[in-house]
């Protein structure tokens, strides 16, 4: 058997409002995970992005998709969009 290699997709669950079932869509590599990252967001939506495999949340900062902290930046800032914060038991 080869050596163990973790898949390069990203699961992306977004959702408008709280209220409403959310989508899920992949994506396959990373700088794709972004830029729909970056351009859901931009078109209102709430997302949370997964890496499949790892099960690594990542947010969207400064337009760049970065590993997500437990807890948010000195400014009390958690990314450019809207916050997911508080949302994950929609996914559960």
């Amino acid at each position: 058997m080869g050596p163990l290699t973790i898949p390069d997709g990203f699961y992306l669950y977004l959702w408008r409002s709280p209220n409403l079932p959310g989508t899920l869509y992949l994506a396959k590599g990373f700088q794709q995970a972004e830029a729909l990252c970056r351009g859901l967001t931009e078109d209102g939506y709430i997302v949370k992005v997964i890496q499949i495999g790892t099960d690594i949340e990542f947010e969207l900062r400064a337009g760049k998709l970065c590993p997500a902290s437990e807890g948010s930046s000195p400014d009390g800032q958690s990314g450019d969009g809207p916050s997911s914060a508080g949302m994950a038991e929609a996914f559960a």
